[in-house]
């Protein structure tokens, strides 16, 4: 049952979705570390880029879901 059932699993796993997750992960907890090299004015950009992360984040869940 271990490998068929894994398989199966990774088998129905959407990697568009799981993409999305990821880089919505990285931008929500790094947005402190990445805003100053993005963005010129990193200390208003740190917030919308965390919204943007989870937004990013939630939206790769949904897909990997449904």
């Amino acid at each position: 049952m271990g490998d068929s059932y894994w398989a199966g699993v990774a088998s129905r796993v959407n990697i568009p979705g799981v993409v999305l997750l990821v880089i919505g992960v990285v931008a929500c907890f790094g947005a402190p570390k990445l805003a100053p090299l993005i963005f010129k004015n990193q200390e208003k950009m740190v917030l919308p880029m965390k919204v943007a992360g989870l937004l990013l984040a939630m939206i790769g869940a949904l897909i990997t879901i449904l």
